[in-house]
């Protein structure tokens, strides 16, 4: 409520601000520079293309992102323990264009009670890292991209973006799969390769496409798995060579890519 408050106060002292200067000039047309409300700061297409001109490199300190939108919280701790929760989702607002997302670790917000939702839309400064040690070492190439420690401010409140439809091939490979990383994608028509279950640890996850990964440290190809980061996928009694008719989630990563579904309506079998 406050939040919307805040908006509509926003947008009166606008609209006065510009019938002001209406006042004063007559009838006079003249060009405005009306501000984007998502802001002009960078976004994480920018910053995160290694193949684009705005691209920073592992450990840029300042690295400020406007117009970030929340779309996803992890608030399961499926480990039981406080460990493997807490990381937030964020995506380029209006954005479904590769390299749109990025993960944060240890934000701080302003003010320091917001306690921030899916949908909502926050500017962001901090260090960006692309980590390929977390806690051990990845294979080579592959890595872990995060705004770490950044300190977050609300902006508006806004919705989550649709999915983007991807092919499950893609994430087989860094190479290919790094640009849907820390996004809401969609996969249809994937067989799930073994039953999921909880194993003692509280992760459960299948191969989404058939073969064995290699070591973590190791290169090689890696077969995308279904987990549940974000949710009790467990609970859903997924099979062995049980094809999904769609699966929406968002693509993480620990040695391995994953689709973590968000909810049981983000699996549809």
């Amino acid at each position: 409520m406050l939040r919307g408050l805040a908006s509509r106060s926003a947008l009166a002292l606008s609209l006065l601000a510009t019938l002001s200067c209406g006042s004063e000039q007559g009838d006079r047309r003249q060009s405005i520079d009306v501000p984007s409300p998502a802001g002009k700061d960078k976004r994480f297409q920018d910053i995160g293309n290694p193949n684009g001109p705005d691209h920073v490199p592992h450990n840029t300190p300042d690295v400020r992102v406007s117009g970030a939108v929340v779309i996803a919280i992890d608030k399961f701790d499926e480990t039981g323990n406080g460990k493997s929760q807490g990381t937030i989702y964020v995506q380029d607002i209006n954005s479904r264009e590769p390299y749109s997302g990025l993960s944060l670790f240890a934000p701080t917000f302003v003010p320091g009670n917001l306690h921030v939702e899916p949908g909502d839309v926050i500017d962001l400064r901090g260090t960006y890292q692309e980590n390929t040690t977390v806690p051990i070492p990845f294979a080579p190439g592959w890595f872990l991209p995060q705004l770490s420690q950044p300190t977050a401010t609300f902006r508006f409140e806004h919705r989550v973006p649709d999915p983007v439809d991807i092919d499950i091939k893609e994430l087989e490979d860094f190479g290919t799969g790094r640009k849907w990383l820390n996004m809401i994608v969609r996969v249809k028509n994937v067989t799930v390769q073994r039953d999921v279950t909880t194993a003692g640890s509280g992760r459960a996850s299948a191969e989404l496409l058939p073969g064995k990964s290699p070591a973590c440290e190791e290169p090689g190809i890696r077969p995308p798995t279904i987990t549940n980061e974000l949710f009790d996928v467990g609970a859903l009694n997924l099979k062995g060579g049980q094809t999904l008719k769609s699966l929406t989630g968002v693509v993480t990563f620990f040695c391995n890519l994953h689709i973590s579904p968000r909810s049981a309506a983000d699996v549809e079998q």
